[in-house]
């Protein structure tokens, strides 16, 4: 008896707890400031750092790639594939060439631009020197690519 005695009370105060809880959060939002105080040096390390970076450094990141081929063709799709990055290769050695294997799709995808306008230019120069490839050439977004 004494043990759900003293459940009940200890519940009771647990509800009582988190009834004023919401209260004390509301004084806490309505009332609290938070100020952050930094030195003005450290802004401009972190703003010359990043523009350092810009300038001389590699980007990576977001970006875009032109993608050239993709089948899922079983008996041709990888020769393909490693035909095109050898031309693609020879063509443009400025620019790296990636042959994707995405179960089932063989791709091949160039280039690291930071801009779909720069992809889509590089795109228009690569279709006229590769006409045959103008069906299946689009620009592709990546999560990461390198820019050196």
């Amino acid at each position: 008896m004494k043990k759900y005695i003293s459940l009940i009370g200890f519940l009771l105060c647990v509800a009582v707890i988190f009834a004023q809880r919401p209260a004390v959060i509301q004084n806490i939002e309505r009332n609290s400031k938070v100020i952050v105080k930094q030195d003005p040096k450290l802004d401009k390390l972190i703003n010359d750092y990043i523009e350092k970076i810009d300038e001389s450094g590699p980007y990576t990141g977001p970006g875009y790639r032109v993608q050239v081929f993709s089948s899922n063709a079983q008996r041709t799709a990888k020769d393909e594939a490693y035909t095109i990055e050898r031309r693609l290769r020879s063509a443009f050695p400025e620019h790296g060439v990636y042959r994707i294997y995405a179960s089932p799709f063989w791709k091949v995808r160039i280039g690291d631009f930071r801009t779909i306008e720069d992809a889509r230019a590089f795109r228009a120069e690569l279709v006229k020197l590769f006409p045959e490839y103008s069906r299946e050439t689009y620009t592709v977004r990546e999560n990461k690519i390198t820019i050196r």
